[in-house]
């Protein structure tokens, strides 16, 4: 009997003393942190530049590229928005988005370039294979690269 009083007084004391110590000293007891937003309300909120860790093959959202591998995971970044001229490494295999064009290539990697809103007259060398936008025609072609220009 005297054990059982003694087990219940113990685990009243670990419930209540944390109230009533913030209760005396007039301090809140800390609060629940949010559970963390899904992925996908992530990915659908997303500001340009956003970066997001998903699965490998997992699909690569309309705009977004995959900068970085880990394991089984994919570093994913928001490129819709970009600025004109804005540059940045992916890795190959990943998708480009319209508008966007392979400037140099590196053992597992490519740095592309946006060339949306570009004004008309501006001229980018370009990777062969490279995708090429609408409104640009290839003005001149050496070994590995095309010189493109915008039309219009």
């Amino acid at each position: 009997m005297f054990k059982k009083a003694l087990i219940i007084l113990t685990l009243s004391s670990v419930v209540a003393v944390p109230s009533v110590a913030a209760k005396a000293q007039g301090a809140a007891l800390p609060l629940q942190e949010k559970a963390p937003a899904s992925t996908k309300t992530i990915i659908k909120n997303a500001a340009f530049g956003q970066e997001v860790w998903v699965m490998l093959g997992s699909p690569i959202p309309t705009g977004w590229v995959v900068i970085r591998s880990s394991g089984n995971m994919n570093l994913i970044k928001d490129m819709n928005n970009a600025p004109a001229g804005y540059e940045v490494w992916v890795m190959l295999g990943s998708p480009i988005p319209d508008g966007w064009v392979v400037i140099r290539s590196s053992g597992t990697m490519n740095q592309i370039k946006n060339l949306n809103n570009a004004p008309s007259g501006q001229e980018v060398w370009v990777m062969l294979g490279s995708p090429i936008p609408d409104g640009w025609v290839i003005v001149r072609s050496s070994g590995t690269m095309n010189l493109i220009k915008r039309i219009g």
